[in-house]
């Protein structure tokens, strides 16, 4: 989603926007005499599932309640219960999300801060396994979309324009607008942090728990679950920092830094045989972001470029630190807006070079749509995807948009892994000529193409094709 930087005094309330939703968003509703603020974003919708359409198998999505026939509409095809971790449309999602945000001001200027959405596990109970560096998947605990706690801290400030805050935050920074990708360096933290009109820096804890390895359990027995796995609660921690350098009145330079440690833990010889110790690990990110805006058009963008160098084999066992060396993923996305007149345009870029310390088997599709293994090895992947969405108003209120999107691996090292193409008509009557429209009310019809067979149906046969319709409201608030 949009991420919003605020920095208020009880005299003055400044609101900072990220190069995303500039000369986009409606102001934050601020009740300046109880010191209070209050923003967020909320979508609400339906995906169809009809003959036409076709109906995708949601795991676990059954019984006869009328919560269970609106759970299976809301969630019915959207790519992101599939395996192929590919950055596709926006309007092939969940369709319904609340993110709000509530901070309350006190005698001197001492800030409150409580977020919530509906998106995740509880925060600081999950253990993230990045696949790709803006992707991120629960490793061992099934994430459910459940309400949760996003953000829970302190601000203090001091004599100068540096903040002291203490608490539970879900750090976000410069995404990518119609892939709905997060920020390689997105970060959430219990901790504490320093920041500035120009900088920022946190140092966070979570909790991680890791599937604890057990001496004399053969193979057979693991995979079949004979034994439960031994699952071992860790400490994890993060370090995030930030500094925004102006380059010129349009530009603004963002090096940026993330370390992740994976706790440790000691071998345990009452756990039905004796437990080996976890060794940890550890991840470092590096990059910049160029954030730009052409005051003439109102047009903006951002890039952010940089590395990953994390466990190799990003699994279980590299994060337990039972693997030795890194893989090293190089990654590039950008975000543009252009306006013209009468019309805008969105662009989304990513980019990511994956070099593997280990041989990888290469993966091939067959006419027949079945994947088998090609004999062939590599130690590199290239990623990439493309956006595109030409918004044309018709008028100040009726829009009409058309969203392309591709996504392309030019090796296959998983059986999951896939290519696709996605085509998206989308007409929505918006309250604003912008790109975003926000507040507005849409419908749109997807049609998606992929070179795998993946997309299970609920007669258990499986399609390389996705088709559904989507429907609802949008608005930031």
């Amino acid at each position: 989603m949009f991420k919003r930087i605020f920095v208020c005094t009880s005299k003055q309330r400044v609101l900072r926007q990220s190069a995303l939703v500039i000369a986009a968003l409606q102001p934050c509703l601020l009740f300046a005499d109880e010191g209070f603020q209050f923003n967020g974003y909320y979508r609400a919708g339906i995906n169809t599932a009809s003959p036409f359409t076709g109906r995708e198998f949601i795991e676990g999505s059954s019984g006869n309640s009328v919560y269970s026939f609106f759970e299976t509409l809301t969630l019915e095809a959207p790519d992101l219960q599939g395996s192929p971790r590919l950055k596709t449309s926006r309007h092939v999602r969940d369709p319904n999300y609340l993110k709000m945000q509530m901070s309350k001001y006190f005698r001197s200027e001492v800030k409150f801060t409580l977020g919530l959405d509906t998106k995740g596990a509880t925060s600081h109970e999950t253990a993230s396994t990045l696949r790709s560096p803006s992707d991120s998947q629960s490793s061992i605990i099934s994430v459910n979309n459940t309400f949760r706690v996003r953000d829970l801290f302190l601000e203090l400030p001091t004599a100068t324009d540096m903040r002291i805050w203490a608490g539970s935050r879900q750090i976000e920074f410069e995404d990518l607008r119609l892939f709905e990708a997060g920020n390689p360096f997105d970060t959430k933290a219990l901790g504490f942090g320093i920041e500035t009109n120009t900088s920022f820096f946190s140092l966070g804890f979570s909790k991680s728990k890791r599937q604890g390895v057990v001496e004399g359990l053969s193979e057979q027995d693991r995979v079949s679950n004979k034994i439960p796995p031994v699952l071992v609660e860790t400490k994890d921690a993060s370090i995030v920092y930030r500094k925004e350098i102006p380059v010129d009145a349009n530009y603004t330079l963002i090096p940026m830094t993330k370390v992740i440690i994976h706790g440790a833990a000691r071998a345990d010889a009452t756990t039905g045989g004796r437990r080996l110790a976890i060794r940890g690990s550890q991840e470092l990110l590096i990059g910049a972001i160029m954030a730009r805006q052409d005051p003439e058009t109102g047009g903006f963008g951002n890039t952010t470029m940089g590395a990953s160098f994390r466990p190799a084999g990003y699994d279980e066992a590299a994060l337990r630190g039972d693997t030795r060396g890194y893989d090293s993923v190089f990654f590039l996305q950008d975000s543009s807006v252009f306006n013209f007149f009468g019309w805008s345009v969105i662009t989304g870029l990513s980019i990511e070079q994956s070099i593997f310390k280990g041989e990888q088997t290469v993966y091939v599709v067959q006419q027949d749509g079945a994947i088998i293994s090609s004999g062939e090895t590599t130690k590199t992947q290239r990623t990439i995807a493309l956006g595109a969405q030409p918004v044309l108003y018709i008028n100040k209120a009726l829009h009409l948009a058309l969203d392309l999107n591709y996504s392309f691996r030019d090796k296959k090292v998983d059986k999951s892994q896939s290519n696709a193409f996605l085509v998206t008509p989308i007409i929505r009557y918006a309250l604003n000529e912008n790109v975003l429209g926000s507040p507005q009310i849409y419908t749109s019809f997807t049609y998606g193409k992929y070179d795998l067979d993946f997309k299970r149906q609920l007669d258990g046969s499986f399609k390389n094709t996705l088709a559904t319709t989507q429907s609802g409201i949008e608005l930031w608030f």
